[in-house]
């Protein structure tokens, strides 16, 4: 039997570089004999794509979420014709008889109840069925769905809160509007936005659904929010949105398969039991990630993370300064894009205000991953929230000692053969860091034991083939 996946991605690949997007291209290359279809929500729709999907993929549907003001925009199989006859036929009548019952359950669910999952799973489906007939712009911004708006949020918001509260909501669930194939399995790459076509899948023709989470979406955008100390009304509605978001994804996913153990206690936490997860880690092929000789002599530290505040560069900024002190021909490299400009900004201000212009390089670009860590004595992950970062197993494949924040999966990792630190912690950083440039026998020692345990662990081959196994048992 031919397998048939859908996987669906949000903000990755193929749109961004990054852990999620290394590993989406390394399972769905690993995996020839599968026909993919491939969902990928991108915040807009100019972003370049940075991989080339395999030729397995036999086809991909791109939804941007913002930068555009209608679906029409991105929906190419639907003639002209009859998105015209959805947009005439909309009416205030139809709206207020068809929609609006639909409306009030959704919001109900998102404001009262985000744990109702076989109710917010059903609305979505039936939702669905709605914008094949009628107009998902026309019926948005309609008057009936602003009243009804209007009165259902009444815990007094401002007209700001309002609009952007339901312009937040045409934009998260523009994905209703794309009809997907019928496939032997969804695969759901985050607990998100991206998982609703696997919910509607499953709720309608019973497809089983497998959800991989690495980050833990949730996790990630609570951290993302508490940002922003205003608009306190929004942010409210957006975190139960999401929360319901989440709470389906796990509810309708047949097969939990975080990247690592930590992520299992979120997802139990939100009423997932635990006979649906089953741990997979990343994998590397220790054959293209191997120890190669140093070609310098200089101490030189290496983190390979995009300029994002959850890399938290700026304690790696913060590390180097102390560094310099006491070895002052150290070197810092940060090979990896610019994910946030004003981030880097700050990451620069803060780079010169300590006076190690010359001993830290950030967004370094590299074409080849494995050169970044050819000079490094040491590797440096600064995170405050990770999964199962490549960046890590990669450098231990590498035979490279590793000094890393103690976050997420990294410490299942690196478990005997890595140095963990306190997140935040520049001071203990900065003395792990030294410890090793001063002791060739200890980063010898460590990497050594590093590259043995991803050979047993960590294998590229070995997490294909239990996704195989998955695919198969979810299919028969």
């Amino acid at each position: 039997m031919t397998l048939s996946v859908l996987m669906t991605t949000e903000g990755t690949y193929p749109h961004s570089a990054g852990g999620v997007s290394t590993w989406c291209d390394a399972l769905l290359r690993n995996t020839p004999d599968i026909r993919w279809t491939l969902l990928p929500l991108m915040m807009n729709p100019h972003i370049e794509q940075k991989f080339d999907p395999p030729p397995n993929v036999r086809k991909m549907l791109g939804v941007p979420l913002w930068g555009i003001e209608e679906p029409a925009e991105f929906i190419a199989d639907i003639p002209f014709a009859q998105l015209y006859d959805r947009k005439r036929r909309t009416s205030n009548a139809d709206i207020e008889r068809e929609f609006i019952p639909l409306f009030r359950k959704l919001l109900h669910v998102i404001c009262a109840d985000p744990s109702d999952s076989e109710t917010f799973g059903r609305v979505l489906v039936a939702l669905e069925d709605y914008f094949r007939v009628y107009d998902y712009n026309e019926t948005f911004k309609s008057r009936p769905v602003w009243e009804e708006f209007r009165s259902y949020l009444h815990k007094d918001p401002t007209l700001f809160d309002l609009t952007e509260c339901l312009r937040w909501l045409y934009h998260f669930l523009i994905i209703l509007n794309v009809r997907v194939p019928r496939v032997s399995v969804t695969h759901a790459t985050a607990a998100a936005f991206c998982g609703i076509p696997c919910i509607t899948a499953k709720v309608r023709h019973g497809t089983p659904m497998l959800l991989t989470e690495h980050g833990v979406y949730l996790r990630e955008q609570y951290l993302f929010l508490s940002r922003f100390r205003r608009l306190f009304f929004c942010k409210q509605f957006l975190l139960n949105l999401i929360t319901a978001v989440t709470r389906a994804n796990y509810h309708f996913a047949d097969v939990i398969a975080p990247v690592c153990h930590y992520n299992t206690r979120w997802e139990v936490a939100h009423g997932t039991p635990q006979q649906k997860i089953r741990v997979v880690y990343n994998g590397v092929d220790p054959d293209l990630f191997r120890p190669v000789p140093k070609l310098h002599g200089d101490p030189h530290v290496v983190a390979t993370a995009r300029i994002d505040p959850l890399k938290d560069i700026e304690t790696l900024i913060r590390v180097a300064a102390r560094i310099k002190k006491t070895h002052p021909r150290a070197k810092f490299s940060v090979f990896g894009a610019v994910a946030d400009d004003a981030y880097y900004q700050r990451c620069l201000a803060l780079r010169k205000h300590l006076g190690v212009d010359d001993t830290v390089s950030l967004g370094t670009a590299v074409d080849d991953v494995v050169e970044a860590y050819r000079d490094a004595d040491v590797v440096l992950l600064t995170s405050i929230s990770e999964a199962f970062p490549y960046s890590v197993i990669e450098a231990m494949a590498c035979e490279k000692a590793v000094v890393a924040s103690d976050v997420g999966g990294v410490g299942e990792a690196l478990e005997g053969c890595g140095v963990l630190v306190k997140p935040r912690d520049d001071e203990a950083f900065a003395t792990e860091v030294a410890r090793l440039l001063d002791n060739p026998s200890l980063r010898l020692r460590l990497g050594t034991r590093a590259r043995a345990r991803v050979i047993e662990e960590f294998r590229l081959d070995h997490s294909i083939g239990k996704y195989l196994d998955m695919y198969r048992g979810l299919a028969a």
